[in-house]
């Protein structure tokens, strides 16, 4: 401890031979004195006693007036390493003997410490505090931040009779056994982390004050990675098990399932799925959402696609809410929209609404609100919300249904840990969301809000698992999963009445949602419509892999009859098209006829690269309830249009399999092709093919005729995800993470369009900052409040205190009951006539002149007597002179904490 002039004291903390330390009895230089070096120091709130962290990953707590003997030395995971245990250390010299000697821990240093005070105490000392340790681990523990929870240190004031002689400095043995007290653990707590943390920050509620450290509502962990990437986690702080003023979220308690069978494997992955389940579920008790940019960096964004909605498609997803409690508020200042633009944001209310899906390495699935009409704010009302908008109540957790006993025990326990989710798959009108995992495994997830824990229901196919049991606690509900075990998926499609297609090498799943029911298992060499075998069909070469499936509603080339078909693409140019119609069975109400085959397909074929859409109107022809309402009804419909996009070119069909209108044949000047979509703009439509060289080809519809080639902003991006409007998202991936590194928003028609940086004033909003802090008084707040008072310690003190101090307890004090009544009765006059009302106010205004001569002459009075004691003061001062420090030293804190 330094100040300006010399060093006060001095504090270190000596290991005497055969102390452990921190690296325990196996260290090599046991029998040696140590002087670890110290990495990490944090003072009590109160101010009379620190932690000190060393490089062998103990703590040593110390008083401010005892450098000679630490209060106490620990570990995560030991007390008193500071003295020898006699009989582990004759156990360490023998077994040191036999030539079989303990090795010394590994334990990490501690790198950084956070004593936190709260306002739950009246005592001026504080109440309860925490202690957030980074460090200290031994080698092979898990990540983390460790908390440790400590009672108040409020001592009262120590007995006359155990008092220190007056010549005696040092701390009183009653406050020091007060401190040590006051170091036992109530409770702990361990932040799990996903990497190593790297640092951490904690986020006071309003006091900037020692440090940031006081009365924090939220921490936030820097950690690794994969690769060299550096992700953010947010948890609330203190841990919810220390206090329960936090607000926590209700969750139903999840119901335990009944298991498939009841062999060992089965149980053991049951209670091996449950346990794993309530830790993460205890876990993301604490967790907090956080802003995109710093959300995304935790999950890692491994890609994503931007979707055009409609408004009543929109709404809904917009509808879903998140507790206050579970946000981390990072606001400060304000924003509005660029002035010079102001005639553009009145036309942001007509621009379509968008949302970005992404997917990540944490097996999550968020959607972002990218939606122009954000951004629309004019002085003097600022921007509401962040943009992009983070859906938070829509975000898909996979790990809850990877971790359920019926699907570990379909699977492998060992499927959360090596999976990762390879593409998503959204239903704009049916709000269901598909999500495939390089495994193989395909879940699907419906919107149907919040639900408990239920009975398992079971299917009638074997690939199929029914989710319904799985409780949810946001706004998407797993409803199935299919697990066919065959290995990687190679295309999937999804309709929105409740159809959903997954092909894999040799194998072709038709799946009615409704059900839920397997319609078509086409399997190697024979194809299986529920339970008969309907024919054989040649197990295909790698050169005949499916690369793109479609739905749609549309006409064939020889079926002039509307229907829903499924166009399946495979690498080599050939399609199939399979056809779903009604039946009149009751268990099956869906039967499918097929597949017709056709040749002359584009090779390598986008997987996101396949339309169908009306030749006269340009619209597309999905397989949704209009169009399936439209076929029908029986109205005449025009004759449909299929588009593929691949690698090398693009064809254009009649009615799926007829006539071929248009033909493309890229070359290789025109780099690698990233996207293909159909574009509107003005009531038109185009096909626009994105490559990696930033270029934008744009073709007329249906016959292909190229109209211009223009650029787009160079971006280093490795894939492209474009809309029906022309925006598009790039994604540029890290270099070596394998996740997301930048994405970048854009779009073809810069025209009118309100995507600018907004306006920020910063200094807008002016939160208000509690006073700085005092120091306080090692014993009671009573304690020694005459003389701490004009001794130089910065105490503060109220004018009623100072009158008492100065003028003494018999001090003249003005009294006003007189003015008071007069001053009524007078009030009470002006009810009288406007004569009375004049000879009372002279009669005031004479008595008011005599009353301010009285309180002069009583004035002088007290100031004579304040100098005769002042006078007084100063004689008896040079007496007290040496009590006062004395007084000062034992009961007061030094002038270095007055922070």
């Amino acid at each position: 401890m330094q100040t300006e002039r010399a060093t006060l004291r001095a504090y270190e903390l000596i290991l005497p031979p055969g102390a452990p330390g921190g690296f325990g009895y196996g260290s090599h230089d046991l029998l040696t004195h140590r002087r670890p070096e110290v990495t990490a120091l944090t003072i009590h709130p109160a101010g009379h006693f620190f932690a000190v962290g060393y490089a062998d990953g103990s703590l040593a707590f110390w008083a401010v007036d005892d450098e000679d003997k630490p209060l106490l030395v620990r570990t995560l995971d030991d007390l008193d390493v500071n003295l020898v245990d006699q009989s582990r250390l004759d156990e360490q010299i023998n077994r040191q003997n036999v030539g079989k000697p303990t090795s010394a821990l590994e334990r990490e240093p501690i790198f950084k410490l956070s004593w936190s005070g709260f306002p739950n105490s009246s005592d001026p000392r504080g109440g309860k505090t925490t202690l957030a340790i980074l460090g200290g681990l031994t080698l092979g523990e898990a990540p983390g931040l460790t908390i440790i929870q400590f009672s108040a240190f409020n001592p009262s004031e120590p007995p006359a009779s155990t008092s220190p002689n007056s010549g005696q400095s040092g701390l009183h043995p009653v406050m020091r056994q007060a401190m040590r007290n006051s170091l036992d653990v109530l409770d702990s707590y361990f932040y799990f982390a996903q990497g190593v943390i790297q640092d951490y920050l904690l986020i006071p509620r309003n006091n900037p004050h020692y440090a940031g450290t006081f009365d924090p509502i939220a921490i936030l962990l820097l950690t690794e990675g994969e690769g060299t990437t550096r992700t953010v986690e947010a948890f609330q702080y203190p841990p919810s098990v220390f206090s329960h003023d936090i607000p926590i979220p209700e969750r139903p308690t999840p119901a335990v399932t009944a298991t498939v069978d009841l062999d060992p494997l089965s149980v053991l992955a049951d209670d091996l799925a449950h346990t794993l389940k309530d830790l993460e579920e205890n876990n993301d008790h604490q967790r907090l959402l956080i802003p995109a940019a710093l959300f995304h960096g935790k999950s890692g964004i491994l890609c994503g696609q931007l979707l055009k909605l409609e408004r009543e498609t929109y709404q809904t997803l917009a509808a879903g809410k998140v507790e206050d409690g579970l946000k981390l508020s990072l606001n400060g200042g304000q924003a509005w929209a660029d002035e010079f633009k102001a005639n553009d944001l009145k036309l942001a209310k007509f621009q379509p609404h968008r949302v970005l899906i992404t997917w990540h390495r944490d097996l999550s699935i968020c959607f972002e609100d990218l939606s122009a009409q954000l951004l629309v704010a004019q002085r003097p009302t600022p921007l509401q919300t962040n943009f992009p908008n983070t859906f938070f109540d829509l975000t898909i957790d996979l790990r809850p249904v990877l971790l359920d006993s019926s699907v570990s025990s379909r699977t492998s326990p060992e499927l959360l840990e090596y999976t990762r989710i390879n593409s998503v798959y959204f239903a704009t009108e049916a709000l269901e969301t598909t999500v495939v995992l390089t495994t193989g495994e395909i879940i699907l997830y419906q919107l149907s809000g919040p639900r408990k824990s239920g009975t398992q229901r079971a299917s009638r196919d074997k690939e199929l698992i029914i989710l319904e049991h799985i409780p949810s606690y946001r706004s998407f509900s797993p409803y199935l999963m299919l697990s066919p075990e065959l290995g990687p998926t190679e295309a999937c499609a999804i309709s929105d009445i409740g159809f959903l297609a997954v092909a894999y090498s040799n194998a072709l799943f038709i799946i009615n949602m409704r059900g839920p029911e397997i319609i078509v298992r086409y399997l190697a060499t024979k194809s299986v419509r529920g339970k008969h075998v309907a024919g054989r069909i040649p197990a295909h070469s790698d050169s005949e892999r499916v690369a793109s499936m479609v739905w749609c509603i549309s006409q064939l080339n020889k079926d002039p009859e509307p229907q829903v078909r499924l166009v399946v693409t495979r690498i080599s140019g050939a399609y199939l098209i399979y056809t779903l119609v009604r039946s009149d069975s009751f268990a099956s109400p869906w039967s499918c006829q097929g597949p017709i085959t056709a040749d002359g397909g584009v090779q390598h074929a986008l997987p996101r690269g396949t339309f169908v859409f009306d030749s006269k109107t340009g619209t597309q022809l999905p397989a949704n309830h209009i169009h399936l309402a439209r076929a029908t009804s029986g109205e005449p419909r025009a004759p449909s249009i299929l588009i593929m996009v691949g690698a090398k070119g693009a064809r254009c069909f009649a009615n799926i399999n007829g006539e071929r209108i248009g033909k493309i044949e890229w070359s290789h000047k025109v780099g690698e092709v990233l996207a293909a979509q159909i574009v509107k703009k003005l009531g038109s439509r185009v096909l626009v093919v994105t490559t990696n060289r930033q270029d934008a080809l744009v073709y007329s519809l249906p016959q292909l005729e190229h109209i211009m080639t223009f650029k787009i902003p160079a971006l280093p991006s490795s894939s492209l995800s474009v809309d029906e409007s022309g925006d598009f998202v790039a994604w540029n991936p890290h270099p070596t993470s394998g996740t997301m590194d930048q994405a970048t928003y854009g779009t073809f028609f810069d025209i009118r369009r309100a995507y600018d940086l907004p306006d920020i004033d910063l200094g807008s909003t002016k939160p208000v900052v509690p006073p700085a802090p005092q120091p306080v008084s090692l014993g009671p707040a009573s304690m020694f409040q005459q003389v701490g008072s004009w001794l130089p310690f910065k105490q503060s003190m109220s004018g009623a205190q100072l009158d008492e101090l100065l003028g003494g307890p018999n001090r003249p004090i003005l009294k006003s009951e007189q003015s008071t009544s007069r001053n009524l009765s007078i009030a009470a006059d002006l009810s009288a006539s406007a004569s009375e009302v004049a000879a009372t106010a002279t009669a005031t205004q004479a008595n008011l002149y005599n009353r301010i001569t009285s309180a002069l002459s009583e004035r002088g009075q007290v100031l004579n007597d304040l100098e005769e004691r002042f006078n007084a003061l100063g004689e008896e001062s040079k007496n007290m002179a040496s009590q006062a420090k004395r007084l000062a030293t034992q009961y007061t804190a030094k002038s270095w904490f007055g922070l």
